[in-house]
């Protein structure tokens, strides 16, 4: 991992510079490299049964310094989330079985399910009050670092109750670490922030990719879009990493402050859309606005940085090629299709996995020789810029029509006034599958969707079923739970937050 040099690198020229602030508690440069060298040697002390450690600390200081210890050579990292409901933290450190789990003392629950599993723990927090002094230089911690290693297990954000594992190795980090300080300007964003889950692909790469431009990282202990806009005034942060629905969240608090400060503003995740572009305008004005398209499997494979001038031209698609990968559209045969013609997206880019661990059911991801895809449809335009047509699953079939949920989403997102909307499907005897859209706007607002719906959707593409909602429910990282509003809508549970609109048909 290049970011252990740098982090190096960092620790002798500002020492006493800030590194880290999460939840407010802070890491010099010199604390966050020494720290992390005593724990590596701590662990390497250890009679550990193979080299993956386990990382399950949250969002807490402790976290970056587990993390640059957890992989360095020839140990190998994986993610986990606290917060995860504890089946779902069984099954997954049952079936990774780690050398060593990293966590917090105070993190009573996740000690009680590594005891019944037989796990070896360590409290890194109390493991720092009595951490040993490590001299400046440790040659063994940064050296040796062989890009075809593995050094990283994560999770994708899937819909299953168990998500997918899978393995990455330091060539498919490298190897986009030097493009994207330049294509995100990192070295003119001395403060980054990132409100979500570290363990989380988006935040874990920001924290590195922070790290490695020598920028001071923040975050927090959870997701609170007030507190971390409060954040961004006091600290004067320069650079906010997201997820769409986070704006939407800041959007709800803000009460039409502004933000200076903030020079940069990246998107991930999802599609970056209309009603999102105006919202984090309306608050950010002076930052310059850009989304990149990835998937877990892929990494960065398009970026786009937004035109106000010519906005829904620049919304309509997610941008050019991430430097270092080539993006090919093609037909179901493997032929690469014309300019403008869908088909499925495959690229070439170092920055692919290794492969699964468990999970892969083959229906997504694929390799075919130096190609790879996660099945997502779309196509190029005569700029060579990147339009997504729909998400993998995001297609079903109703009355006989191929229908794309995401283009529905997009032009009830685009209704001014809206603040968030899902599009999901559910089984119709009729129809096989029918749409169903659910809205946070003003009621009054909410009540014309309906007839807004059919003036810019073909009849087929209307949804049949429209739902008023107050509170979504959220994933720890900030994002919506769509099977959660699939199983309510089936099972026609509305409780106090969501409300049946008229269809308007």
């Amino acid at each position: 991992m290049p970011v252990h040099d740098r982090v190096q690198q960092h620790a002798r020229n500002i020492p006493q510079s800030v590194a880290v602030n999460i939840d407010g508690q802070t890491l010099s440069w010199q604390q966050l490299w020494r720290h992390s060298q005593a724990l590596y040697q701590s662990i390497l002390s250890l009679p550990l049964s193979g080299h993956t450690v386990a990382i399950a600390t949250g969002n807490a200081m402790t976290f970056p310094i587990a993390w640059l210890a957890a992989t360095a050579q020839p140990l190998t990292a994986a993610m986990i989330d606290p917060l995860l409901p504890s089946a779902q933290l069984h099954d997954m450190l049952g079936r990774i079985k780690p050398g060593l789990l990293l966590l917090n003392q105070q993190d009573r629950a996740t000690i009680a399910l590594a005891d019944k599993l037989q796990i070896r723990w360590l409290a890194v927090d109390r493991w720092l009050e009595t951490a040993p002094a490590v001299p400046e230089e440790r040659s063994e911690f940064s050296k040796g670092m062989h890009d075809a290693t593995p050094f990283l297990i994560n999770f994708t954000s899937g819909t299953t109750s168990l998500p997918k594992a899978f393995i990455r190795s330091r060539r498919s980090w490298r190897s986009s670490f030097e493009n994207g300080e330049a294509i995100f300007q990192l070295a003119d964003a001395p403060s980054t922030l990132f409100p979500g889950p570290l363990s989380n692909g988006i935040g874990l790469y920001c924290l590195n990719e922070t790290l490695y431009a020598g920028g001071c990282f923040y975050s927090l202990g959870k997701w609170q879009p007030d507190a971390a806009l409060a954040l961004i005034a006091e600290q004067q942060i320069q650079r906010l990493v997201v997820v769409p629905t986070m704006i939407a969240g800041f959007a709800r608090v803000a009460d039409r402050q502004i933000f200076p400060s903030l020079r940069n503003l990246l998107s991930a995740g999802a599609k970056l859309e209309l009603n999102h572009y105006r919202q984090a305008r309306a608050m950010f004005p002076a930052a310059r606005m850009q989304e990149y398209y990835g998937a877990s499997e892929l990494g960065f494979v398009a970026v786009s940085t937004l035109d106000d001038e010519r906005i829904s031209e620049s919304l309509a698609s997610v941008g050019k090629a991430f430097p270092g990968t080539t993006i090919e559209i093609l037909d179901d045969e493997g032929a690469t299709v014309a300019v403008n013609q869908p088909g499925r997206i495959f690229i070439r880019s170092e920055q692919v996995i290794e492969g699964y661990l468990w999970g892969d059911d083959g229906s997504a991801f694929k390799k075919y020789a130096e190609r790879a895809t996660v099945s997502d449809i779309g196509y190029l335009d005569e700029q060579q810029r990147l339009h997504i047509i729909g998400r993998r699953g995001n297609m079903i079939v109703s009355g006989g029509n191929n229908i794309y949920l995401s283009e529905i989403e997009t032009t009830i997102k685009s209704i001014p006034g809206v603040i968030e909307a899902v599009v999901i499907a559910k089984d119709d005897h009729y129809l096989g599958k029918a749409i169903v859209a659910i809205v946070e706007a003003e009621l009054t607002l909410a009540e014309t969707i309906p007839v807004l719906c059919r003036e810019h959707l073909a009849k087929y593409k209307l949804p049949r079923h429209y739902y008023h909602i107050r509170r979504w429910p959220l994933t720890p990282g900030g994002k919506i739970k769509r099977t959660e509003l699939e199983l309510r809508i089936a099972n026609h549970d509305l409780r106090t937050d969501l409300t049946a609109l008229p269809a308007g048909r």
